[in-house]
């Protein structure tokens, strides 16, 4: 089974979401609101990871990371087989180190990480919606513009995931020093 590597949101920013995917659910489109996640940035996904590793970096790097706030900011689309609609965060340079940082520890104890993933290619989102049936675009964007974006959520922990289905395997929060 694959992994993740999750950021996941506070309280408002969490029920801010999950009221999107109820949306997204109630046009008919396969909402993230019955898999059993949290709503939640990815930092990284591989096929296989050492766990007990896994969970000590979670531990040092949540320690030495103060929680931050994030944008989200617009509605996008991977437009691929099972097109997945999702909320972009406004990129910044402090998110992507956050990232670089990560992932190039993480990438020394996992296996098969997936390449959209790695440092270079890695388009930070918060899925809505897999499998999001393009001819749904039009409600999918009235649906972002009534939740008047961005977005604005604090991002205070981060956790190990298995999926399909998903399973939390550890979770730690963020320091909540912002001078750490």
């Amino acid at each position: 089974m694959p992994y993740a590597v999750e950021m996941f949101f506070d309280v408002a920013g969490d029920s801010r979401v999950r009221g999107l995917w109820e949306e997204f659910a109630a046009i008919g489109a396969p909402s993230m609101s019955d898999s059993g996640a949290r709503p939640h940035v990815s930092l990284a996904v591989c096929e296989s990871v050492q766990i007990p590793a896994a969970c000590h970096l979670l531990d040092r790097f949540a320690a030495a990371t103060s929680s931050f706030s994030i944008a989200l900011s617009s509605l996008g689309l991977f437009a691929g087989a099972a097109p997945v609609a999702f909320l972009a965060p406004k990129v910044t340079p402090e998110l992507l180190s956050l990232h670089a940082r990560f992932f190039s520890e993480f990438s020394v104890i996992a296996h098969q990480c997936w390449p959209h993933y790695s440092t270079p290619a890695w388009v930070p989102h918060c899925t809505l919606a897999s499998g999001f049936p393009p001819q749904q675009l039009s409600q999918a964007l009235d649906i972002c513009r009534a939740a008047e974006l961005p977005i604005i959520c604090s991002v205070t922990e981060i956790g190990l995931i298995e999926f399909r289905p998903i399973k939390q395997l550890y979770a730690t929060p963020f320091t909540n020093d912002r001078n750490a």
